[in-house]
């Protein structure tokens, strides 16, 4: 019998200068690949933030014109702190203060005639002989928003997040004033 020798073939390895292109490589492409990494994520919270300052106006114009007082006797539409406390509820991840939620009252000639701010001089706090069925109610919720990553946050930081509804007052269904 003959006898038969059977090689194994050579495993070609690679040689440092293929691993050391390799690593030239993968350092030039992962920072920009980090890069869109996060500024992906970053959008992202970009736009959850002004999705919850959207959210945190249309539910404080909502508290406004529903039907109702607030436990206190004070109706629901006359209730300015109801209405800026409706819209810290729903505004969770992004800061605002008392003086970032604007209520101001449009009559039925689109004309402002009340406010819910005890600083304004120009206009007076809303009452009852002020606000009368048909009225609107404009809310308006500002946020600002901080980037997380530095590199990202070149872009976008401070970034001021605007959101304005209004919805008209109906102090009644059958009639009110």
């Amino acid at each position: 019998m003959a006898r038969v020798w059977v090689t194994e073939p050579k495993v070609r390895g690679r040689s440092g200068e293929e691993r050391g292109a390799t690593l030239l490589e993968f350092a030039l492409v992962a920072p920009m690949l980090f890069l869109l990494l996060f500024g992906v994520i970053e959008f992202a919270r970009l736009v959850t933030a002004y999705t919850a300052v959207w959210t945190g106006a249309r539910e404080a114009a909502r508290y406004a014109t529903t039907v109702g007082d607030n436990g206190a006797g004070v109706p629901r539409y006359l209730d300015c702190v109801g209405i800026r406390d409706a819209a810290r509820d729903k505004v969770v991840v992004v800061d605002i203060a008392d003086t970032d939620v604007s209520v101001v009252y449009y009559d039925l000639a689109e004309v402002p005639v009340a406010d819910c701010d005890p600083d304004d001089v120009t206009l007076p706090d809303p009452d009852a002989t002020l606000v009368s069925s048909g009225s609107r109610v404009e809310v308006t919720v500002r946020g600002s928003f901080d980037a997380v990553v530095p590199m990202v946050g070149a872009f976008i930081d401070g970034a001021t997040l605007d959101s304005t509804q209004s919805r008209s007052i109906f102090l009644g269904v059958l009639g009110g004033r």
